[in-house]
């Protein structure tokens, strides 16, 4: 039987599946429920196995290209003293690198792939329910139109509608505590010496919150990269999120960060634009799939920004889920069992670590701190050269 794919949702995780399923010749087209935008997010870091799923499209030298590759960490507290320093040799080690990249730009890499490869993105289609039949899968949409399929993949994200249909009254989105700020600056709010080619990532943490940023090359004379985290007990409505002005927000960052070490007071100060969000956390859900419905990347496994790893994790799926559709002769409804079996204690464990890294960014008192910063100078260096290597070593064989 020849197949056809619905996916829902048009992010890193549904443009990558699209294009793998691509390259084992199965037709999909892509349903995002928000216009075609190309303002999306702040930046972040893209890690080595984020990078070999993206070299098995074809696609790591534009990425870096796009982006900055990250030579070092250091890590300080907000005085500006190093806590801790790693070097970042995921070139030499895994074969590709750690990129500093803008989300936007990083999305935009792989719409442009997708359309250069006749796959249709079909814009502001908001699903409204799934229906199964014998002969395949139907999506409606809040608009009144319908896809067909053989089969449909959720990609859409923390706050999936494909997964209130795969798990009825299941786990939601719970919030942190914390809220995700980040956005650009101009270079000349950083050290102007800092090669735009290779560069150092600064990770700053201090009694309130915490602030990092790298160089990413956007374009447009945002050459730097930000991102910082505001503990905040009450949940904010999306909705009110979406109106607070930038100049309200950076208000509120130079309070959390005053008198921090004079970078992260320019950067703010300097900003051309920022995003602030809602930090969510998903647990495990009983299922990944229903049927001829599988979910991947956010929508299976949600996972809070702390561990660098949400999009490299959702590129996995993509390549791994398409990967055992290309090896596997067996039904749909089997492979997608196989994906979860293969695929959960991974992805869940990078969560718990993510959780771990996250407990460090909140309010700390004096000595809390003190503990803290000890702690990260003896454990970092040793995390960074052989407690990494799980996740930035793993592969997934194509052929």
């Amino acid at each position: 039987m020849k197949h056809k794919a619905i996916i829902i949702g048009g992010g890193i995780a549904g443009t990558s599946m699209a294009l793998f399923l691509k390259k084992i010749n199965i037709d999909a087209e892509i349903y995002e429920a928000y216009e075609k935008r190309t303002d999306i997010g702040g930046g972040f870091q893209i890690a080595p196995n984020g990078m070999k799923v993206m070299a098995a499209l074809g696609l790591a030298d534009v990425v870096v290209k796009n982006g900055v590759v990250s030579s070092m960490m250091y890590f300080q507290n907000e005085n500006g003293k190093v806590i801790a320093q790693v070097k970042e040799n995921g070139r030499d080690k895994y074969g590709v690198p750690s990129v500093n990249i803008a989300r936007s730009k990083f999305h935009e890499i792989l719409v442009n792939e997708v359309e250069k490869n006749g796959i249709t993105i079909h814009y502001k289609k908001r699903l409204k329910k799934v229906i199964e039949d014998s002969s395949g899968v139907t999506a409606i949409f809040e608009d009144g139109t319908e896809a067909q399929g053989t089969f449909l993949v959720g990609a859409d994200g923390t706050h999936s509608k494909t997964r209130e249909y795969v798990v009825k009254n299941g786990p939601k989105p719970v919030y942190t505590g914390l809220q995700n700020v980040g956005g650009f600056a101009p270079l000349a709010s950083i050290d102007k010496n800092l090669s735009i080619d290779e560069s150092p990532t600064f990770f700053t943490f201090g009694r309130k919150g915490f602030f990092g940023y790298a160089l990413c090359n956007k374009g447009h004379g945002e050459e730097v990269m930000w991102w910082s985290n505001i503990p905040e007990i009450r949940e904010v409505p999306r909705e009110m999120l979406r109106l607070a002005t930038t100049e309200d927000i950076k208000d509120e960052l130079l309070m959390l960060h005053k008198n921090w070490h004079p970078p992260v007071e320019n950067i703010i100060k300097q900003s051309t634009s920022i995003f602030k969000s809602n930090i969510y956390d998903l647990s495990s859900l009983p299922t990944w799939s229903k049927n001829r419905v599988v979910l991947i990347g956010d929508a299976a496994h949600a996972m809070s920004p702390h561990a660098g790893q949400g999009a490299a994790v959702a590129l996995e799926d993509s390549m791994y889920l398409a990967k055992l559709m290309k090896d596997l002769n067996m039904p749909i409804e089997s492979i997608f069992q196989r994906f979860e079996e293969e695929r959960k204690g991974r992805a869940e464990k990078i969560i718990k670590t993510a959780r771990r890294n996250g407990s460090g960014k909140k309010e700390f008192g004096p000595i809390a701190c003190w503990f803290r910063d000890r702690f990260l100078s003896i454990l970092l260096p040793l995390f960074a050269s052989r407690g990494q290597e799980w996740i930035h070593g793993y592969e997934i064989p194509w052929d």
